[in-house]
């Protein structure tokens, strides 16, 4: 059980790990911080350049001019967020062996840093698109107010998952090689660029089995479509949510000595 002062230590880490990590991200660059608007802002400007203009794709049931737009961006957002939290927390015990050597820093708070970071540039993002949301007419809603729940329980799915790779990532190196490929497999067994809808029925029950699938429908139900999310679907993932937090936990507690001694 940790103590006030070991709390307070690794809480510190966690701003400490934040801060730096957003700061070296532009440090060397001219702009510096001002990328963290631009990245964002040229990305979902290119993509409703692209989809509405130039290739037109279109969405029967959405705006006819920004309505596959809109999904996309959606979508994607959320993947970005997701993918870059799973790499960078399944090779992050490793990638600060020498860290942890050198102080007494807990197996689970200052990985948080990882998904509190990536939530903040997600947020400064999602900014962005709402305020052109706002610009092209798509109308804002109460149901936007289910959002801050979908996202805590999926930086906490995310959390989980990443931390457990990240544990096993000591004692099984090959982890790190693997987990781009499953993400890049996860993008396409995930409705991002495609809705489920048009998905043929042998591949509908992959649906059901893929927690960000769930998470994404809700999100989308949110933001593309201004409804609230299925209700089934939120507690599906609030009780996967929970049943997740377990795995790290069990990890660390039988693989906490052998963790600190493999590095």
């Amino acid at each position: 059980m940790l103590s006030l002062s070991s709390l307070t230590l690794n809480l510190s880490t966690v701003i400490f790990f934040v801060r730096e990590d957003l700061a070296q991200r532009y440090r060397a660059d001219v702009l510096g911080m001002v990328w963290l608007i631009l990245q964002p802002l040229v990305t979902i400007l290119l993509f409703a350049i692209v989809f509405s203009s130039i290739i037109q794709v279109r969405l029967p049931y959405l705006n006819p001019s920004f309505g596959y737009t809109v999904y996309l961006i959606a979508g994607i957002l959320i993947w970005n967020a997701f993918a870059q939290s799973i790499t960078r927390l399944s090779g992050w015990y490793r990638d600060r062996a020498n860290l942890y050597q050198k102080i007494p820093l807990g197996l689970y708070l200052p990985p948080l840093s990882v998904v509190v970071g990536e939530g903040i540039l997600y947020s400064v993002a999602m900014t962005i698109f709402v305020l052109g949301l706002i610009f092209i007419g798509h109308g804002l809603s109460l149901y936007w107010l289910w959002l801050p729940l979908m996202l805590l329980i999926l930086g906490t799915i995310t959390f989980c998952i990443g931390l457990s790779l990240g544990i096993l990532e000591v004692f099984i190196p090959d982890i790190r090689r693997a987990v781009p490929i499953a993400l890049q497999l996860g993008f396409w067994l995930t409705p991002i660029v495609y809705t489920s809808d048009i998905l043929p029925d042998w591949a509908q029950p992959f649906l059901v089995f893929n927690p960000l699938a769930h998470a994404l429908g809700a999100v989308q139900a949110i933001v593309v479509f201004n409804r609230s999310p299925d209700l089934e679907s939120v507690f599906l993932l609030i009780v996967l949510a929970f049943l997740s937090l377990s795995l790290p936990v069990l990890l660390g507690h039988r693989l906490r000595k052998a963790l600190r001694d493999a590095l």
